[in-house]
């Protein structure tokens, strides 16, 4: 059964807070939070036969307070990213991110260009990816780096260290950061490839878990300048990430 409810919910670290009184509930199926709109609407899917005023309780039990929203289904409700996705289309929610990505993708070929490395060779493929996540990094931190606390209170309620230690999701920019600086710089490979398979693998299981639970919460790829949705997308970008350092990991050893 699915029901909505009005919340005093504040921001994101409201909902980083609820989040493991939610996630630990065997009767609760799925949920997501909006505190974007004007009643701050909480949406959760719990076992046949629960009463509302156990979710009620849930939220009491995490200090928020939460009424169920006569006559409003949460089958019938929108969350922020359907509401995106229908409202302005997929392109145009997705716009900053995918400009972003073009950005890092077009200085990349350039490089390779100018110190002419365009043959088609494992040699300059390894170089281009370097490259690549060299600028990705050092452009995803940038955004993180604006407002490295509202990334953290974000990033806390998906990532699965964030939610348990607030200074891993502070430290997570700097992180990126030193991946970017190291591989433009093309040194230590090997131990920078596997340093991305692990912690955009960590970030990825978050993302997931996320994603299946279908709960409405901010994507903080990009800091929280912009507001995207978790989806689909945030999958890919960190397996595409982690498949060319997995890559890059093989050239090397072999």
């Amino acid at each position: 059964m699915k029901t909505t409810y009005r919340t005093n919910l504040r921001c994101q670290n409201c909902v980083h807070e609820i989040t493991p009184i939610l996630d630990g509930d065997e009767t609760v199926k799925s949920w997501s939070a909006d505190v974007s709109l004007p009643d701050k609407r909480l949406t959760v899917e719990t076992t046949t036969g629960i009463s509302p005023h156990h979710v009620v309780g849930l939220m009491k039990k995490a200090g928020f307070e939460a009424a169920p929203i006569d006559g409003h289904q949460a089958g019938a409700v929108t969350t922020p990213s359907s509401t995106q996705a229908h409202s302005s289309g997929w392109l145009a929610t997705y716009k900053p991110l995918l400009l972003v990505l073009s950005y890092v993708l077009g200085i990349t070929i350039f490089i390779q260009w100018i110190v002419g490395r365009t043959e088609p060779n494992w040699e300059n493929l390894s170089l281009a990816m370097s490259h690549f996540m060299g600028f990705f990094f050092l452009g995803f931190a940038f955004f993180k780096l604006l407002n490295v606390t509202a990334f953290a209170d974000v990033f806390g309620t998906y990532d699965i260290i964030a939610k348990r230690s607030r200074a891993y999701g502070l430290a997570y920019p700097f992180i990126e950061l030193a991946l970017g600086l190291v591989f433009l710089s093309n040194q230590f490979p090997a131990v920078s490839s596997l340093a991305t398979i692990v912690v955009m693998g960590i970030g990825l299981i978050g993302v997931m878990a996320a994603v299946q639970k279908k709960q409405a919460i901010q994507c903080a790829c990009l800091g929280t300048v912009f507001n995207l949705p978790m989806s689909i997308v945030t999958i890919i970008e960190n397996s595409v990430m982690i498949l060319m350092a997995a890559v890059m990991l093989a050239m090397q050893g072999s």
